[in-house]
């Protein structure tokens, strides 16, 4: 059980001391942009587009300025206190330990729905060469892959998923450079808003895509779960924050708007990636095949970023006796194995949809794991809203860098959120899984219920 050192401080009990300051603001960057940067661009946007029509160009760059103040929001907190556990550790102190459980849970239960969703979405990019072969099988093939690169050291990690996350950056910058380019050679570019005008489907079309979008830049939390592990957490986290805010909502952005001008919205595919559809209008010859795999490392870096931050989440919920002992402990290397593996069990039990619903799979998962990283938006933006002046009043000196327009910014991010959680169980085809991130967040309370007495005498006997 780890050990209260000081008011609101952890100390683990672990073997190998803490964890290794190793990670750099490059590194960081190109984590936090492996973090986002996954299956919610590269396969969920055609389910986006094909719900809003062009209008879901609109919804990509609200999302744009929802993850830069989100992001922002976060990375203000962790500057000011880089402790494992990141948005955990400040939301118990603000919020109380029910909210910390709850979040926490579901922050690691939504992450692994994450993997799923990504490595789902690696299979079925990968079917573009062996359409014959079982989903199943390349489910299981990738999970065993990216479980055993997060055995590897923290430098050795951040090395790998930089490199990983660099493809798929410049290859999406290349889709956009050179796309915009080829535009004009192109026979017929397709007209932007074109027939049927910017809403085609109506307002009801953009509901569905709302929690969609914001499913695309979700990724973001790796950023504080990092924090206890970078050189220098204030001036890496500012310049990860930075770069992030930056690159990603350019890359997005300007390869939604290239996509709708070179394949018509009503044509978009939504059970294989349309990046690969719009390079075949392209008419380069072998360019589909090549960018199929880089689309498949591009979701197998989300992955990896994905379990790297929710096993810190069990690291941090261990902590503060929220979970099992043993998942707070780290072997000799400064990693948490326990809670690895734990995170890939979780997964292995939700791989099973890709063996009994293959063609329903990622459509379920994409929104469940939406819905719930929404739900994690939220209670990060409430936490922001508290924390802020917790720290004006405690430690002023540590607010080198803050969140501008506050409060307002942030209470702009949470009207967003509650939009896209309000629209999801409502939206047609979204139903099932926005019943299934909601029905997780729901039966996490009674349990914090039934376990709170005990969790409240381990601290006390701490």
């Amino acid at each position: 059980m780890a050990v209260r050192s000081a008011p609101g401080r952890l100390r683990s009990g672990t073997r190998g001391g803490g964890f290794k300051r190793d990670l750099r603001a490059p590194q960081l960057s190109l984590l936090t942009v492996g973090g986002v940067m996954g299956s919610g661009l590269f396969l969920a946007s055609g389910l986006a587009i094909r719900a809003a029509g062009p209008a879901a160009l609109g919804v990509f760059v609200l999302g744009s300025v929802a993850m830069y103040l989100e992001i922002s929001a976060l990375g203000e907190m962790a500057a000011a206190d880089p402790r494992p556990g990141s948005f955990l550790v400040y939301a118990r102190e603000v919020l109380g330990p029910g909210v910390t459980f709850v979040a926490g849970w579901i922050y690691w239960v939504s992450s692994v729905l994450t993997m799923s969703s990504e490595v789902t979405a690696a299979a079925l990019f990968t079917q573009f060469w062996a359409p014959h072969v079982a989903l199943w099988v390349f489910t299981v093939a990738y999970s065993a892959l990216i479980v055993g690169l997060n055995f590897v050291s923290v430098r050795g990690f951040g090395t790998i998923e930089g490199v990983m996350a660099g493809v798929k950056t410049l290859a999406v910058l290349a889709f956009v450079a050179g796309g915009a380019l080829l535009l004009g050679h192109v026979r017929a570019p397709v007209p932007l808003p074109g027939a049927g005008g910017w809403l085609p489907n109506g307002l009801r079309g953009v509901a569905p895509s709302l929690v969609l979008v914001l499913f695309a830049y979700a990724g973001t939390g790796v950023i504080g779960m990092a924090a206890a592990e970078s050189a220098d957490p204030s001036r890496t986290i500012r310049g990860a924050v930075r770069a992030s805010s930056v690159a990603i909502p350019v890359l997005y952005v300007g390869a939604i708007w290239l996509l709708l001008r070179l394949v018509p919205w009503s044509r978009v595919p939504t059970a294989t990636s349309p990046f690969v559809t719009a390079v075949g209008a392209l008419g380069l010859p072998g360019a589909a095949s090549l960018l199929n795999v880089v689309l498949l490392f591009a979701v197998l870096s989300t992955m990896n970023a994905a379990l790297y931050a929710n096993v810190r989440v069990l690291y941090s919920l261990a902590g503060q006796g929220e979970a099992p002992a043993a998942l707070g402990r780290l072997n000799a290397r400064g990693l948490p194995a326990t809670a690895t593996w734990t995170s890939a069990g979780l997964l292995a039990a939700t791989l099973l949809m890709a063996y009994f619903l293959p063609h329903k799979a990622y459509a379920y998962l994409v929104t469940a794991t939406g819905f719930q990283a929404m739900f994690i938006w939220l209670v990060i933006l409430i936490t922001h809203l508290r924390y802020r002046r917790h720290l004006m009043r405690t430690h002023p000196e540590r607010l080198k860098w803050r969140l501008w327009g506050y409060p307002f910014t942030t209470y702009f991010v949470i009207a967003v959120v509650l939009a896209a959680l309000a629209g999801a169980p409502v939206a047609h085809g979204e139903e099932v899984g926005a019943l299934i991130g909601l029905a997780g967040i729901v039966a996490m309370v009674p349990i914090w219920y039934a376990v709170r007495r005990r969790i409240s005498r381990a601290g006390s006997a701490d």
